[in-house]
């Protein structure tokens, strides 16, 4: 595997950036793949790719792989239109929010862990009253207020004004920033994503906020959309077959499902509606069910004498909004063959839209804030 600079001849790489082709092997064939990756934003993204990277070359699976790091995401992207690389890495948020016609989806990487972590002394059940934390996140923030509504959530924004703002505001420098306000306790513990926590090799106590399937006396977060999710783009028309090593059909799955349902939501609340989809077996299901005694979930499952009625693997969609104080909810959960994913989403949406209309009319009384009001709100 070579991760050098690219060369360029008639729309291709040339050889002299991808190895001399062989004589009896068709060029096309043997042309290296060559793979724009963009600076590392902290998500993890590079990290994971660079691994894959590694573990292929160690398998002897990489002999026809070149990456090639790029000082900017934009460089890297008018490399990829100039058809100077074949593909991009990115994460897959930055995907779904850019305007970039002429390219598609060619791989999607294994999901890393999607749920976002609390840095603090003790988990959010636990913190002392009127707790101070700092999240990036404007959903989170409002997700810990259901948790805990006596619990003060500040954006970095906010703590700019309020504490003296850091010399580096890339991720590199916020985390160690808002660590050290940790340990001089200005605040009493920050929220972030994994892969910017992993990327500042700090070491500190963490606490998972997960979604608690089987556990629904604590508090649940389903993590922002596209969480964990990384892509491959290329130009149309290339052949995917060549990405297939980079691939992984679950993460595939999980992000055109949420992409389809993120595509369809007003761009003004996008950021205050968490999705996730996931994979999932009928027995991961089931015990999770009965942990949580939820009766009407098992027995969708089972037939009259008792047995599994339906076998195979399911896919589950779940999505939630909040107002801003946390007190109003607006979610839906649904479970259904992974064979019918696109039929769940329709349905999924569908019954979203209806809630949202019901939960956002006008109430009589004009002293009461409406959830319109609320759902727009900055914080």
């Amino acid at each position: 595997m070579q991760r050098r600079g690219v060369g360029y001849i008639n729309g291709w790489l040339s050889d002299s950036s991808c190895g001399q082709q062989s004589a009896e092997v068709g060029w096309m064939q043997e042309k290296a793949l060559c793979i724009a990756i963009p600076p590392e934003d902290g998500s993890g993204t590079v990290d994971q790719f660079l691994r894959k990277l590694t573990n292929l070359e160690e398998k002897g699976d990489a002999a026809h792989l070149e990456s090639n790091i790029f000082k900017t995401q934009e460089s890297a992207l008018q490399a990829l239109n100039e058809a100077k690389v074949d593909l991009i890495l990115l994460p897959a948020e930055v995907w779904a929010t850019m305007n970039q016609h002429g390219l598609e989806l060619a791989a999607t990487l294994p999901r890393r862990e999607a749920t976002w972590v609390l840095i603090s002394e003790d988990k959010a059940e636990y913190l002392p009253k009127n707790a101070l934390l700092i999240c990036p996140n404007r959903m989170l923030r409002r997700q810990m207020r259901r948790a805990r509504i006596d619990i003060h959530t500040m954006s970095l924004e906010d703590a700019f004004d309020r504490f003296e703002k850091p010399q580096d505001e890339a991720w590199s420098g916020l985390v160690p920033w808002m660590e050290k306000l940790r340990g001089e306790g200005e605040i009493d513990g920050y929220i972030i994503d994994r892969g910017r926590w992993a990327a500042a090799g700090i070491r500190a106590r963490r606490h998972t906020l997960g979604m608690h399937r089987g556990n629904p006396e604590r508090a649940h977060f389903i993590p922002p959309t596209f969480s964990g999710l990384s892509v491959l783009l290329s130009r149309k028309g290339f052949p995917y077959e060549r990405t297939n090593i980079f691939n992984d059909k679950p993460a595939e799955i999980a992000f055109t499902n949420e992409l389809e349902l993120w595509s369809r939501i007003p761009n003004s609340i996008r950021d205050l509606v968490g999705i996730h989809v996931e994979q999932r077996g009928i027995g991961t299901i089931l015990r999770e069910a009965e942990a949580s005694e939820d009766l009407s979930l098992t027995e969708s499952f089972m037939n009259r004498d008792g047995r599994v009625a339906k076998r195979g693997t399911r896919v589950e969609i779940r999505m939630e909004t909040l107002n801003v104080n946390g007190k109003r909810t607006i979610a839906i959960e649904r479970t259904g063959p992974l064979e019918y994913a696109y039929e769940e989403i329709v349905r999924t949406m569908l019954e979203w839209d209806e809630l949202l209309a019901v939960a956002l009319e006008k109430r009589p009384n004009k002293d009461d804030l409406t959830l319109v009001e609320q759902f727009l709100s900055p914080y």
